[in-house]
């Protein structure tokens, strides 16, 4: 996704808005898991909970790369990063949906 983008204004604009939406989704994740550990039900909401947790700990990461690579976008390894930055988002998207399904199975 970031690094199909030619325009180096178009990427860090796009940069900017993944840092946001990295920042509230690890937000949201970690709150999820606190209020998943004050309603201990059985095995799989901690399986869910740890998942979330996770899930927060790679969009934080993500931030952090995303900060790094709006200041080296001119650098030759910027498109590694970049793909590291889509890869690692994209895999916390997924476990914070996969957690999300685990939830719902465990309560219906």
């Amino acid at each position: 996704m970031l690094r199909n983008v030619r325009d180096p204004r178009e990427t860090r604009e796009m940069m900017l808005s993944l840092l946001e939406t990295a920042g509230t989704l690890a937000g949201i994740a970690v709150g999820l898991v606190g209020l998943l550990k004050g309603n201990r039900a059985d095995a799989t909401v901690t399986i869910a909970d740890d998942m979330l947790a996770l899930s927060a700990l790679g969009f934080l990461v993500v931030c952090y790369l995303v900060f790094f690579a709006m200041r080296d976008t001119e650098r030759a390894g910027a498109g590694r990063m970049l793909t590291a930055i889509d890869v690692l988002f994209l895999a916390s998207m997924t476990l914070m949906v996969l957690a999300g399904m685990v939830v719902v199975y465990t309560f219906i």
